[in-house]
């Protein structure tokens, strides 16, 4: 009986023995998991400035092809003519200033009047080109493509429709293009010009900030930026790998 107890003993600290050696076996092998930390690096001014203006040239290009089958360009022509040789006549001092005010304001409003459709298109082209394809194009427009350079949301996530909607809204002019239009339709001619002239102001005024905060401000966001929350960045991706253990 005392060898049984004895050979029961030994087989128990056996046991043990194996079952801290498998134990220790695993700690040795931990698998190591990579978490790659994405850093981007901003874009430049520069990149930005040039896509900018590459995506409104497309656009306005587009916009100008579809609708000029529809557009009255003898209408159009006279009217630009017309605004020609008030200025003319104004500069000639052959009429007074009041005289230049109100002409003008008829023939801008005709005018808009005549390229209502074009603005309608525009507005339209803006929405599928800044929100709809950006978006699902991975934060690039065409100029982006180009100058290597793409949207990303500033709390790492995809982007969504929401943050390019107010960023289309705000730097390319689509909210005040429409609220231009609106006033076309159902306001007289005072109302629209210069209700169109204040709000180019503003919108000239949050581009000329925006730049300025992209050039020298330290978070290189404009404010359009800001109010969706996403930053440009080069394509290039800088990854960092983290080891952890699991």
């Amino acid at each position: 009986m005392a060898k049984t107890k004895k050979v029961e003993e030994a087989t128990i600290v056996e046991d043990k023995t194996k079952e801290k050696s498998k134990s220790k076996h695993k700690k040795k092998s931990t698998v190591h998991t990579v978490k790659p930390t994405v850093k981007y690096e901003k874009a430049l001014f520069i990149q930005r400035f040039a896509a900018f203006i590459l995506d409104i040239f497309i656009v306005s290009f587009v916009a100008s092809l579809l609708a000029y089958p529809f557009l009255d360009m003898d209408s159009i022509q006279k009217l630009d003519d017309s605004s020609t040789e008030v200025a003319e006549k104004f500069l000639a001092q052959d009429i007074s200033e009041d005289e230049y005010i109100s002409e003008s304001i008829g023939i801008s409003y005709e005018l808009a009047k005549q390229q209502g459709l074009l603005s309608l298109i525009t507005i339209f082209l803006n929405i599928l080109y800044f929100v709809v394809f950006q978006i699902y194009n991975n934060g690039q427009t065409l100029g982006k493509q180009l100058l290597k350079i793409k949207v990303v949301s500033k709390d790492d996530q995809p982007l969504t429709v929401n943050q390019m909607i107010f960023r289309a809204a705000i730097i390319n002019s689509i909210l005040i293009s429409m609220v231009n239009f609106a006033i076309l339709i159902f306001a007289n001619q005072y109302t629209y010009f210069y209700t169109v002239a204040v709000l180019e102001l503003i919108q000239f005024m949050i581009i000329a900030i925006s730049g300025f905060m992209v050039m020298f401000g330290e978070r290189r966001q404009g404010i359009h930026d800001l109010i969706a929350h996403t930053d440009v960045v080069k394509c290039d991706v800088v990854e960092e790998m983290e080891t952890c253990e699991s």
